[in-house]
C-alpha cells in the first residue's frame, strides 16, 4: 500500500461510504432520498484543498446530485455501471495514474476499483469481498464520519 501523502486524487461510492446505504421514498414529487454527515460533508471541503475529490457511484438519485453539487465535486461520474471503465475516464480526465487514487467503497462492484487503485479504502460494514480487497479496513461504518477519518489518517501520517 502506498501512503496517505501519496495520493493525488480521492473517489469515491456514494451508498454505503458517504451515505449508511439507507433510502426513503420521498414521493413523487422527491424521489428516493439519503441521509448525509454534515461532518463528512466539511471533512470533504478540507480534503478538496489537497487534491480533486470525485465520486464514482451507481447512485443516480436527485438527492446524491444535489449532495455532490453542494460540496463542489464534479457528478460526472455518477450514475455509472462500469465503476472500472469510469475510474480510467476520471484518470484521463484529473491526468493522474490510478497507482496514485485512493478509491473508498463497501461492495462488491466496488472490488476492481479497490484492486486498481493505489489506495483502496473499505468502511467497516463494507461487503466481505471489499474488505478482502481493501488495503485498509476503516474504522468509520458507511455514513458515519468516513472522510472524517481519511482525513485523520492523513494528517497522523503528515507527523
Amino acid at each position: 500500500m502506498r501512503r496517505f501523502s501519496d495520493i493525488a486524487l480521492l473517489a469515491f461510492d456514494i451508498d454505503g461510504t458517504l451515505t449508511d446505504a439507507t433510502t426513503w421514498w420521498g414521493g413523487e414529487a422527491v424521489g428516493w432520498v439519503q441521509r448525509y454527515s454534515v461532518r463528512d460533508g466539511e471533512a470533504i471541503l478540507r480534503l478538496r484543498e489537497r487534491f480533486p475529490v470525485v465520486p464514482i457511484s451507481r447512485n443516480k438519485t436527485a438527492s446524491a446530485r444535489e449532495r455532490v453539487a453542494l460540496l463542489g465535486l464534479d457528478g460526472r461520474w455518477l450514475g455509472v455501471t462500469d465503476k472500472l471503465e469510469a475510474l480510467a475516464q476520471v484518470c484521463r480526465e484529473y491526468a493522474v495514474d490510478p497507482a496514485v487514487v485512493c478509491f473508498v467503497g463497501d461492495g462488491l462492484e466496488d472490488v476492481g476499483v479497490l484492486r486498481k487503485v493505489g489506495i483502496g479504502l473499505a468502511v467497516a460494514d463494507g461487503h466481505p469481498h471489499a474488505l478482502a480487497a481493501a488495503a485498509m479496513i476503516l474504522h468509520a461504518r458507511g455514513g458515519e464520519r468516513v472522510f472524517e477519518e481519511i482525513e485523520l489518517r492523513i494528517l497522523d501520517e503528515a507527523r
